[in-house]
């Protein structure tokens, strides 16, 4: 048995003396110290309790300064508790104060060689008795070496080999070394392990002091003050009967420690925050003994309600005019209480009630009196709490009169009054309200819902409660996120109020471990991806944005931020380097790790490959169906974007290049672009994309969410429509000169076959070309003309056009004859036929065949309602290959017919070789290009290199451009220069005939100056 050193036994004594000798008594006892027997002294008296007699039979009590009332005071004279003085009756020997400095230990010790009977179990048993008695006596020899010992009583037995608890009191403090030693020596003599929690030696205060209750969002602090340095607690909350909560910094909380103090400062005394606060020391020597302080923070709260009234609309077009309606402020039902003042115009308050769902109504019911012909009356509700603060709600009811527009009841909406709102609670699963706008001409808006699902509403909760500084981000992840990835995998997820609030637990999640400075560990990141896919399903494409507000872009912006933010507060320890779900896939590279990667090549259509990295761990992440809910704009541009986003992350600088599998459009820019996260806009700085040549890869000098944008509208070269339309204009005024003119010569220049054939093969090139251009100046803008003037437009310009190029095939090939056969002379019979057919019969095949081809000419098959013209799909796909293909083989050839021509010329040079000659010769060879090309259409080549080279790829691209544009628009104009006025035939023939003119103008003129003279 252990023999206990220096014991010590804390003794309470009622003593009754004379109020004449009290003095002395004091004076006696202040420093008395009593000999019982050799082993044993009495000493440290203190007066605890006085109390006085009165004449009406009470004794008046008062606690001395360290004292307060004991617990049977307080539980049996709860008036008492909280003063120094109070009345009893006598005899009361409950009339006691205790020391305020004292200490209770509420522990058990394990024994683990000892087995556990039922018999243990009954309190009342002989086992039990004699079980508590020996370790009491045991505990009781080892404890009470501690000064100020008062008493030790084993409460509990309870199964796990056997446990016992036990509750100590010591009337004063001690040392944390002393409790730690001697709970050393028990552990260590009776092979027992013990755990304790020491309260009072930790005292714990609250700033400001003596206001109780605290006012509602307000600010305080709560003080944990060790009389040793004991390290730092770990500070805790809990409320009502939920589970305790760790504190630690966050938005509303901020935790401080120094060597013997521990402070929490709240910004904002809400409901959040009333509650027990406990701070607990945890011994460095031996981690099973706590020391621990608690206090209740008190607020007086003030709700936030919703003002609803029933009905929502009064009517007053029916027989009743004078009724009452309903006007309730629900709000949630706590255990405080307030006083509710309601205002209205004819009001009269109700006794609440409780809506069963943790909410009370608090109702009043306002008068409505038709005759009055009131558009409206205004409620309002006011709370005050115990502190007189007061918090207001009011609501307008708008009331429909016999001349007010109104939207009839619709399902569950009721009859609703123009230009107003109607509210409707969302059902028991979901919290918030539904909303319909009634228009000001009598018809429904579209439904608005700011529903939120019970269990995305509760999860928003803890995440903001993280946010705020209430529990520990690492702890709870692991939680929150599984909750996360399964209620965005319900089926009544899909609205805009869930999404959003999904997003927002995203961004606490992150913002709140950014401000406590922890991750979690990468264990919770496969609930992350899955959440975060399961919120990019196509099925939710339409909850991305409010109602009514397609351009908002504002949460996909947050859900990209949410996810940067997450991936860097992911703790990557794991050898899972790879996470796939259906619209998210993360890629993790180790620097450290052989195995991991430099690229990865996602699913959707995107790979990413870093070429440059000094980083140790990078995060690549692909979404999918993500790139439509983000900003289609750059620098002002509308644009098409990818539906795939690139997140890349890196601890350290990072080049990376990335290939997109996004379909560019002919003469489409694009750009790549990287999210600029101070003004949230895309941006092209430091990205390059790599060109027609390579049209989907995009390389990037630092890391942030890129993606690959479209223009949505081609390269528009500036002036080119002025150009096309001056050209055209002047084209076709030019053609109708060049028909008059024909007109006019015809007898005087066509007098030989060849002639003949040249002219008429002139005038069907300059008739096709002239309709042609009329019919292409006839719609300008398609969509300014009639719908079905766009079909034979195009028809017309397709037959046409390829007429006059068949007609030019005509020209170049009775040329060509002429040269290779120069002694075979075709017949006018024959030449025309074959022009006839070649012009008119060859483009005429083409376009019945192309319009049956392309569905019968159907709009976007064969032509374009926005142009008016063919269709261009791709690389030998479309309408438009139907005139493309036989104008550059027309082209080719008549090319062909001017290489033999120009050939022909220069043989005299080569046989003579006179340098008079050569000159001559190059003058004939520019005068023959020069006459031969705008008729021939050569100038129609520089379309082949129009379709080869891309807007793109610049400057040729616009070089190219801008002369097929000028030469082709001006074509008219060219061939009345080199097909009319080119040949001398026709000069002169023009010449003789306005000469002549000219000649008997001047000779009618001369003679009647004659005649008027002799008449004279």
């Amino acid at each position: 048995m252990i023999v206990p050193e220096n014991s010590t036994q804390v003794y309470y004594i009622e003593v009754h003396i004379e109020a004449g000798a009290y003095k002395n008594f004091t004076d006696l006892i202040d420093n008395l110290i009593l000999d019982v027997n050799s082993s044993a002294t009495v000493q440290n008296f203190s007066i605890t309790t006085e109390c006085n007699s009165l004449i009406t039979g009470k004794v008046n009590c008062r606690c001395n300064s360290g004292y307060s009332w004991s617990e049977d005071v307080c539980q049996n004279y709860s008036e008492c508790c909280n003063q120094n003085d109070c009345m009893f009756d006598i005899p009361n020997p409950r009339a006691m104060c205790l020391s305020n400095n004292k200490v209770l230990v509420n522990g058990s010790f394990t024994l683990a060689d000892l087995p556990f009977t039922s018999s243990l179990a009954e309190s009342g048993s002989q086992e039990y008795n004699a079980f508590v008695k020996q370790y009491t006596t045991w505990l009781q020899q080892v404890y009470s070496t501690l000064r100020w010992f008062d008493s030790l009583k084993i409460t509990r037995l309870r199964q796990g080999s056997i446990i016992a608890d036990f509750v100590m009191t010591v009337t004063d403090p001690f040392t944390s070394a002393e409790l730690e030693n001697t709970t050393n020596r028990l552990q260590k003599d009776y092979n027992a392990s013990f755990n304790l929690i020491v309260t009072g030696l930790v005292k714990i205060t609250r700033i400001p002091q003596f206001q109780d209750p605290i006012p509602y969002n307000n600010e305080t602090s709560i003080i944990c003050s060790t009389p040793e340095v004991l390290g730092q607690p770990l500070w805790s909350f809990q409320q009502n009967a939920q589970p305790s909560q760790d504190i630690t910094n966050g938005t509303e909380a901020i935790v401080t420690y120094d060597l013997k103090n521990s402070t929490v400062n709240i910004k904002s005394t809400t409901e959040v925050w009333k509650g027990t606060f406990t701070c607990d020391y945890m011994s460095e020597q031996s981690k099973s003994i706590i020391y621990r302080a608690s206090l209740y923070l008190d607020i007086a709260l003030l709700p936030e309600a919703l003002i609803i009234s029933d009905p929502q609309f009064p009517i007053c077009t029916g027989p009743n005019k004078q009724f009452y309606i309903k006007v309730q402020c629900i709000v949630p039902n706590t255990t405080e209480y307030y006083t509710v003042k309601w205002t209205g115009k004819k009001i009269t308050q109700d006794n609440p009630v409780s809506q069963g769902n943790g909410q009370i109504a608090y109702q009043a019911y306002e008068g409505i009196f038709c005759d009055e012909k009131l558009e409206g009356h205004n409620v309002s509700c006011e709370f005050q709490n115990r502190l007189n603060q007061t918090k207001k709600f009011s609501l307008y009811v708008p009331i429909i009169n016999e001349d007010s527009i109104i939207c009839k009841s619709e399902l569950d909406w009721p009859d609703a009054k123009a230009d107003f709102n109607a509210t409707k609670l969302c059902d028991s699963t979901a919290v918030g309200l539904q909303m319909r706008y009634c228009m000001s001409n009598g018809t429904w808006g579209n439904l608005i819902s700011f529903c939120v699902n019970q269990a995305i509403s509760q999860l928003l909760n803890v995440a903001m409660n993280l946010q705020r500084g209430l529990g520990i981000v690492e702890k709870q992840a692991n939680t929150v996120f599984v909750q996360l990835k399964l209620s965005t995998n319900d089926k009544s997820f899909g609205s805009f109020a869930n999404v959003n609030a999904s997003v927002g637990v995203l961004e606490s999640m992150r913002d709140a471990s950014n401000i406590q400075n922890s991750k979690w560990n990468d264990t919770a990141f496969p609930d992350v991806v899955k959440s975060l896919s399961n919120l990019l399903n196509g099925s939710l494409n339409d909850s991305w944005r409010p109602v009514g507000n397609e351009g908002n872009y504002t949460l996909a912006l947050k859900y990209l931020r949410a996810v940067d933010g997450i991936i860097n507060q992911t703790n990557f320890a794991t050898a899972t380097n790879q996470f796939r779900q259906d619209n998210v896939q993360v890629k993790i590279y180790n620097k450290s790790d052989p195995s991991t990667q430099k690229t990865f090549s996602s699913e959707f259509g995107v790979s990413v490959s870093i070429t440059e990295t000094v980083s140790n761990v990078s995060v690549q992440t692909a979404f999918k169906n993500l790139g439509s809910k983000l900003p289609n704009t750059l620098d002002g541009k509308e644009t098409v974007p990818s539906e795939i986003i690139l997140l890349v992350k890196a601890d350290n600088k990072t080049k990376i290049s990335a290939e997109y599998n996004q379909q560019r459009l002919p003469n489409h820019e694009m750009y790549c672009v990287y999210l600029n996260e101070n003004n949230s806009t895309w941006s092209e700085n430091g990205c390059k994309w790599g060109g027609v040549s390579k049209p989907k890869l995009c390389t990037c000098d630092h890391l942030s969410s890129f993606t690959i944008l479209m223009s949505k509208d081609p390269i528009n070269l500036t002036y080119m429509e002025e150009l096309t339309y001056a050209g055209l204009g002047l084209s076709i005024f030019s053609l109708a000169l060049c028909l008059v003119i024909e007109f006019l010569v015809w007898n005087a220049v066509v007098k030989t076959n060849i002639a003949h054939f040249r002219h008429t093969v002139l005038v069907n090139i300059t008739v096709c070309l002239l309709i042609a251009h009329c019919s292409f100046l006839a719609a300008p803008v398609p969509s300014a003309s009639p719908p079905y003037w766009c079909l034979p437009l195009t028809v017309m310009k397709h037959f046409c056009f390829l007429a006059a190029f068949f007609w030019m095939l005509s020209l170049s090939l009775g040329l060509l004859h002429q040269v290779i056969f120069v002694f075979v002379h075709l017949r006018k019979k024959v030449y025309l036929g074959l022009c006839l057919f070649l012009g008119y019969i060859c483009p005429l095949v083409i376009v019945i065949v192309t319009f049956i081809t392309y569905d019968n000419g159907r709009p976007g098959s064969y032509y374009s309602g926005e142009t008016c013209w063919l269709i261009y799909e791709a690389a030998l796909k479309g309408s438009i290959h139907a005139f493309l293909f036989p104008v550059f083989i027309i082209v080719f050839v008549n090319m062909f017919t001017m290489v033999v021509v120009i050939s022909r010329i220069l043989k005299p040079t080569l046989s003579e070789g006179s340098s008079h000659d050569e000159k001559e010769v190059a003058r004939s060879i520019v005068k023959t290009i020069v006459l031969l090309t705008p008729t021939l259409g050569i100038t129609w080549i520089l379309g082949l290199f129009v379709l080869m080279l891309d807007l793109t790829t610049k400057p040729y691209a616009q070089i190219v451009n801008y002369a097929f544009t000028f030469f082709n628009s001006f074509q008219g104009f060219f061939i009345l220069l080199t097909g009319c006025f080119g040949e001398k035939k026709v000069r002169d023939a023009l010449q003789k005939r306005f000469g002549r003119q000219q000649s008997m103008n001047y000779k009618s003129e001369s003679s009647s100056r004659i005649t008027g003279t002799k008449t004279k």
